[in-house]
């Protein structure tokens, strides 16, 4: 059948059925870690291009989360959503401008399926057998078979929560022995805050819980809060304070903490909240497990810290807007089984008909790098069995720059960007989305996700749909070693290679030691020369190996050439299971 539509689709039997507003076109699977969740509403041009996303034949279905042991037959309930405004700020930014593009340049309906788990890794989304089949990922199964028979119940069945909490007290700058100011003890019948505010749950992220007042609290009388109900390992309830009703912020830089008291079944933690933090890494104390005593919790503002997956942005005592308390269920141990996401979010869709899959994901696997060479072509390699499609597209994006560079050291990022490159030079109708360009070296989740998105609609373009355009940046060919330089070729140079800003930089030499000297780099013809004085005898090149590395070459389409090593020599993450 041809692309288009809408159409009504009829089923007649003893009865008729008719499914209206049915679309033909191509479907493209999105899945990964928190960039590639993360919404368009957090990206840079949000403001500008949610009014403009309105894509009546551009379609968001986004899998529930689910861990399962075993492959499911289907998601749990979700349904497609029409390309609107309000549909689009939700939904993956680097999915939805992959989809935008796709859309206007193919003229047909884009489906897009987000199956995807912020903080996830690869294994969880690769089939048991794949990892089973590979020794050097063994491992991580037999991490899995070792653990305790609570953690892999939990995996499988939810676990029965219900924690209470009372009488909630401000601790003044003099200290415990200060006159403490209450916040809120429910005693009044409500859930109000004594600033003004009031405490909320978040009722639709876990519809198996409840938050309730009940009586009496813990002198005896009035009242407490209490959370219970049942929670799977796919989300922590939330119990939120705010310090005034409109969610404005309060000085609190007159008092050193907070005391409240628990007790019950579950684990608790204690976050605060402030402006200048947007990407959920709040200042948080250390998770504590409730006892069925009341038991009294201390919480000194001195010691709350940020888990540091986030921006590290100092803690603004004179504005919170407000408290968290995140209740997760009382398990041992903190590992996902390995398969888990891949039973539960891919196996249900494998029998879709889909076109291909874009890849965002390998922070959490970056102290893994050189296992994740073999890591993520067995993954695909999985799901193409699983789907009995052989070669369908698979385009990967490649992590961004981040973090700190020390000199010429050895970088786990660098090697985890290096084994997607080997991925997608190795296997067969994969692509790779560099993005070296992109990142924020004191981000993780960095919000430039448009050119992210734009370069992997490039690469399918290019690819699965013919179109003759350059849709790749500069990647390594192959090296020759003269007397004292080496001449790096590269593939996908366009119409020439570019130092963008100047003087070529980024690359670094090694003679027979195995130490690397920065180099002075020039480019000629299609070719990029490479020596340095310190190493007479170079055998080996490097380029933009660091975590956040100062490097500029590209084609002279404005595709940024994606990091690269010439040797093969064991680097910080060799060894690593």
């Amino acid at each position: 059948m041809h692309a288009g539509g809408p159409f009504t689709l009829s089923v007649r039997g003893k009865k008729a059925v008719e499914v209206k507003d049915v679309l033909l076109g191509e479907v493209w699977i999105a899945s990964g870690q928190s960039n590639m969740t993360y919404a368009l509403s957090g990206a840079t041009g949000a403001a500008e291009e949610i009014p403009a996303a309105n894509y009546p034949q551009m379609r968001f279905f986004t899998v529930p989360k689910k861990i399962a042991l075993t492959p499911q037959e289907n998601t749990l309930p979700a349904a497609w959503e029409v390309c609107t405004p309000d549909t689009a700020k939700i939904f993956s930014a680097v999915a939805y401008y992959f989809g935008r593009d796709l859309h206007k340049a193919l003229n047909v309906p884009i489906g897009i399926i987000l199956s995807s788990w912020p903080g996830s890794a690869g294994e969880e989304w690769t089939d048991l057998n794949s990892l089973r089949r590979e020794p050097v990922l063994r491992p991580i199964v037999q991490r899995w078979e070792v653990e305790p028979a609570g953690v892999k119940a939990f995996a499988a069945e939810p676990a029965e929560i219900s924690v209470e909490f009372d009488d909630f007290e401000l601790l003044p700058a003099a200290g415990s022995a200060g006159t403490p100011t209450l916040f809120s003890n429910f005693d009044d019948g409500s859930s109000r805050t004594e600033t003004g505010g009031v405490w909320t749950y978040n009722w639709s992220e876990v519809p198996n819980t409840s938050f309730q007042l009940v009586s009496p609290g813990r002198g005896g009388s009035g009242y407490a809060a209490r959370v219970e109900g049942r929670l799977d390992g796919t989300s922590s309830s939330s119990f939120h304070a705010s310090f005034k009703s409109d969610g404005s912020p309060q000085d609190l830089s007159t008092f050193l903490g907070i005391r409240f008291w628990v007790r019950g079944k579950g684990s608790v933690q204690f976050q605060t909240l402030q402006p200048t933090i947007s990407d959920w890494d709040n200042y948080s104390a250390e998770a504590i497990r409730a006892t069925p005593e009341w038991q009294e919790v201390t919480i000194w503002f001195k010691d709350l810290r940020q888990a540091g997956w986030g921006v590290v942005e100092p803690f603004t005592a004179n504005a919170l807007t407000g408290f968290l308390i995140n209740i997760t269920a009382p398990i041992e141990g903190e590992d996902r089984p390995p398969s888990g996401l891949y039973h539960g979010m891919i196996a249900p869709l494998e029998k879709y008909r889909i076109r291909g899959a874009i890849w965002y994901q390998g922070e959490s696997n970056t102290g893994r790098a050189e296992q994740y060479r073999t890591l993520l072509p067995s993954m695909i390699q999985g799901w193409r069995k699983g789907f009995d499609e052989p070669d369908f597209p698979f385009l990967i994006v490649q992590l961004p720059n981040f973090g700190t560079s020390p000199e010429l050291g050895n970088s786990i990022w660098a090697e985890l960007r290096d084994a997607q490159l080997w991925t997608a030079k190795t296997v067969p109708n994969t692509g790779l989305a560099v993005t070296i360009d992109v990142g924020d070296p004191k981000n993780l989740h960095p919000p430039r996700k448009a050119e992210i998105g734009e370069r992997l609609a490039l690469w399918a373009l290019g690819t699965t749909y013919g179109h003759k355009i350059v849709y790749s940046g500069p990647l390594y060919d192959s090296m020759k070693a003269g007397e004292n330089e080496i001449r790096i070729r590269f593939r996908y140079t366009g119409d020439g290679l570019e130092a963008q800003g100047g003087t070529l930089k980024g690359f670094s030499v090694a003679g027979a030691d195995k130490k690397f000297h920065w180099a002075s780099a020039y480019i000629e013809g299609d070719e990029v020369v490479v020596s340095s004085k310190e190493v007479s005898a170079p055998t080996a090149v490097r380029y933009a190996w660091a975590n956040n590395p100062d490097c500029n070459l590209y084609n002279k389409h404005g595709l940024p050439a994606s990091p690269f090593r010439t040797d093969d020599w064991a680097g910080a993450s060799a060894g690593k299971r």
